[in-house]
């Protein structure tokens, strides 16, 4: 996409957020974020339980939240949108302790914490035999290590677990009193992109052919990113590559530069990440899997209400991965187009 063409998208995207704003449109909480714990009541003057979905960990758990909101309260559904912490921790206290009803939130992230912080309630489901081969010899780090995700669901094999895998054990690692409900097949998982000039040079396409050329490849990743098993660990160990630098960036937006400038010719970005249809830019296939699955999913208390259950069910098979796309295009930056709310909005008026 041109300059030109991108200043004229995001001016049009900032005339439709003045004009939600101006309508008052979404029927949320009245405003970006204004539910919290305190003020949320368990139920309204009917005596119907009120679903308070909490706005989870970061900015598109968040825009989710309001959308949740809007496709339950359009279904008769009362719901609000509460704030009760951005960490796991906070959120999993206040599904246990009622304040909270439900929150979306992403499959390997959740597995990971649940099992890093609770005892499983249940032994867990066996994997794929697939992932289940033999480790292979001299590498730096097991395969299936993903920040401990593999080591947890007992898969030391030649892959890492599948989306499938992480699914179908997330029930047996989580809390008492917790669910998941059905997973959706919106996923930002992170992606080893190259620019189209860069692919086209060492006809790559996927890592599986990355190796070889990795001594002549600077591969920038997120600040912290390096050192873990997904890092240059996980590089080595999943497809023999061993960059000639590993630079980590503070933001996305100075990583995505660097990889553009050729400051470096590889960068690990979330597969949500506007700037890859933005610039052109190549997601190389991870048939190993490498990189943690992270699929769209709710966590909720067990004894959410059947139909708001169904609700919410009916917005995950409705939810993309373009729609997490979306999301970080409008609601992401310095200066946003629109607020999570309006972006839910946004979202939930698009044809499906």
């Amino acid at each position: 996409m041109s300059h030109g063409v991108r200043l004229r998208a995001v001016a049009a995207l900032a005339s439709g957020a003045l004009l939600l704003s101006a309508c008052g449109a979404g029927g949320g909480t009245g405003g970006p974020d204004t539910g919290t714990a305190s003020q949320a009541s368990s139920s309204n003057a009917t005596g119907e339980p009120t679903v308070k979905i909490a706005t989870g960990v970061d900015l598109q758990t968040r825009v989710l939240a309001h959308l949740y909101q809007q496709r339950l309260a359009a279904d008769g559904i009362t719901a609000s949108v509460v704030d009760v912490g951005t960490t796991r921790e906070q959120i999993v206290d206040a599904l246990q302790a009622g304040r909270a009803t439900m929150v979306p939130d992403f499959t390997g992230d959740l597995y990971v914490y649940t099992r890093q912080n609770e005892r499983p309630a249940s032994p867990q489901p066996s994997v794929s035999p697939s992932s289940m081969r033999s480790p292979a010899p001299d590498t730096d780090t097991p395969r299936g290590l993903l920040d401990s995700l593999g080591q947890l669901l007992g898969i030391t094999g030649e892959t890492g677990p599948s989306d499938d895998d992480v699914y179908r054990a997330l029930p047996g690692a989580l809390p008492r009193g917790l669910t998941v409900l059905d997973s959706s097949s919106a996923q930002r998982t992170d992606r080893v992109v190259v620019t189209a000039a860069t692919n086209a040079q060492y006809n790559l396409g996927g890592l599986n052919t990355i190796g070889e050329h990795c001594p002549e490849m600077a591969v920038g990743m997120a600040r912290g990113y390096a050192d873990s098993a997904q890092g240059e660990r996980g590089l080595k160990a999943y497809y023999d590559c061993a960059p000639k630098a590993v630079p980590e960036f503070a933001t996305t937006g100075e990583l995505v530069n660097a990889l553009l400038s050729h400051e470096v010719q590889a960068a690990v970005l979330r597969s949500s990440e506007p700037a890859i249809d933005d610039d052109g830019l190549v997601e190389l296939d991870d048939p190993n899997r490498l990189f943690r699955p992270e699929r769209a999913v709710v966590l909720s208390s067990e004894g959410m209400d059947d139909r708001a259950v169904a609700s919410a069910n009916a917005v995950s098979a409705d939810l993309t991965s373009e729609d997490l796309t979306t999301i970080t295009r409008l609601a992401g930056g310095s200066g946003p187009a629109m607020n999570p709310e309006q972006t839910a909005t946004f979202l939930r008026e698009q044809p499906r």
